[in-house]
Parts: structure tokens; sequence; C-alpha cells
């Protein structure tokens, strides 16, 4: 039984070490008999450690950077805490934890880099799914065609918050409704080989 988890982070600018990650909601999605269940849900702010601000970046998020400095997580307690909330959610499965984003890269790059800069085991290690990808094969769309806004349109699911837009637990689990929909799709009929 595969455990997926949404993962959606909030930086302050687009590369990391550059950057700060200033905070990281996840959601679940388990196999079920005949479907995808939606789960558990994590958020997480970190505090800044790195000198850049872009201010793109923080006008997107919203988040203020001199709270998380009084507020947030040393970034090695929250990624220790969240190494720890995937493995025990991750139980039973024999599986490693399945990182997904919606364009996983960005997400992605975050979470392994932040893992890797302060010692700590990265439990989704190298691998991922990206929704925007499995969205192109699922959907058979082109890839301007796999933004939210979108596949909102294409899954029939139902509208995203204009206020929660951008807040990484809102846009986590907004993901895994997209995941789970993606996933419950019916099968195409295979074409056998010749």
């Amino acid at each position: 039984m595969l455990v997926y988890f949404c993962v959606d982070c909030e930086a302050s600018g687009p590369v990391p070490p550059l950057y700060n990650l200033l905070s990281l909601g996840v959601t679940t999605v388990r196999e079920t008999v005949g479907a995808h269940e939606i789960g558990e849900s994590l958020y997480l702010e970190f505090r800044p450690v790195f000198p850049g601000f872009d201010p793109e970046a923080m006008a997107v998020c919203g988040l203020d950077p001199e709270r998380l400095l009084r507020e947030g997580l040393d970034p090695r307690e929250g990624l220790a805490r969240l190494r720890e909330w995937v493995l025990e959610k991750n139980r039973p499965s024999r599986e490693r934890p399945v990182f997904v984003g919606h364009n996983a890269v960005f997400d992605w790059s975050y979470v392994a880099y932040y893992f890797a800069h302060h010692g700590i085991e990265n439990p989704f290690g190298y691998k991922g799914i990206d929704t925007k990808s499995l969205a192109m094969g699922r959907l058979r769309v082109a890839w301007n065609e796999t933004s939210k806004e979108s596949l909102e349109r294409l899954l029939a699911l139902p509208p995203q918050d204009p206020a929660q837009v951008h807040r990484a637990d809102y846009d986590a689990h907004y993901q895994a409704r997209i995941l789970k929909a993606l996933l419950d799709l019916p099968e195409p009929p295979k074409v056998p080989r010749a």
C-alpha cells in the first residue's frame, strides 16, 4: 500500500540555498480498495537562515520574514519533525514514502536541499511524482494545460479559494485532490503490442 505525500513549499525565492524555505504543507493520499483517500496534513513554518528574499516571491507567499525570525521553527527541528511525521504516516507500508509536488522540481529541490544541508536523512530519497507531468499522461494534455486552474476544470474539482492560495497547507491539500482525481481516473484501454 503506497502512501503519497503531497508537498507544497513557500520560499523566499526560486532556489536553495540562495533563498529560504519559509513554510511547508504536506497532505497524505493513501491507496484504498478501488480508490484513493485524502488523509492527514502537517504544516510547518521555518525561521529564515539564508540572506535571499526576492520581493516578488515574498509578495506571492505573503509571509512576514520578521515574524518567521521570531516564531518560525529552527529548520533542523522542523525537518526532524517532518521526517518523523512522514515515517509515522507511512506505516504499515513497506514502500518508501512517495513525494508528490505540483511542479515537483521546485518543492523537491527545497526539501532535498534542506534535509541534506541540515544532515537529516530525507525520507523521500531522490524520487518523486510531478502531478503536472502525471496530468499530461493521464489526461493527454499539453504542459500549458496543467496549471491548477486548468486541472480544476478538467477534473471537475471544487474551485480554489483565492484567499488561501499560496498557503502551503492549503496548496498541499488541493494538490492531494488533484492527485486523487488523476489516480482515480478510469484506466484507458491497453493497446495490444504487435
